[in-house]
């Protein structure tokens, strides 16, 4: 049987090592029971459920990969434009604050896509950032500083 590279099995094999990374980095962590949970213990499962869907994905394209998309080409510009967002997002929230930080991430996101236009831009930044602060720091109440003054 001849293993066939598609978004299936490309899809599983990502969910598959992001679930094993996330239960190797859990296990530092007490797990405890489901009635007296541990802070390892939703990493673990999280993890093994990502695992799980990702052999699940492996296991389909490689046995129906006629059911799957084949990859016509490699988009290299989103996945530069989203891996500098997250990291300009982690560098900036402490200092900038959590306005600023999710302004720059949806931003330089935008800029590994193609297309929208000014008006949904604008509406992504002004609703993202009102749902970050009122989960993170009113709904959570996690002290997170907002602006940089």
């Amino acid at each position: 049987m001849k293993i066939q590279i598609n978004k299936d099995f490309l899809s599983g094999a990502l969910f598959g090592v992001i679930g094993l990374g996330t239960i190797i980095l859990a296990q530092g962590y007490k797990l405890g029971t489901p009635g007296n949970m541990g802070p390892g213990y939703f990493p673990i499962i999280l993890g093994v459920i990502m695992t799980l869907i990702g052999v699940t994905m492996l296991v389909r394209s490689t046995l129906k990969p006629e059911l799957s998309d084949h990859v016509a080409s490699w988009e290299i510009r989103p996945l530069i434009f989203i891996l500098a967002s997250v990291l300009l997002f982690s560098l900036l929230i402490d200092s900038a604050g959590l306005i600023v930080a999710v302004i720059v991430l949806v931003l330089s996101s935008r800029l590994g896509g193609r297309q929208g236009s000014l008006l949904e831009l604008v509406l992504m930044v002004v609703v993202l950032t009102l749902i970050a602060v009122g989960i993170f720091v009113y709904g959570l109440n996690i002290p997170l500083k907002l602006r940089p003054w």
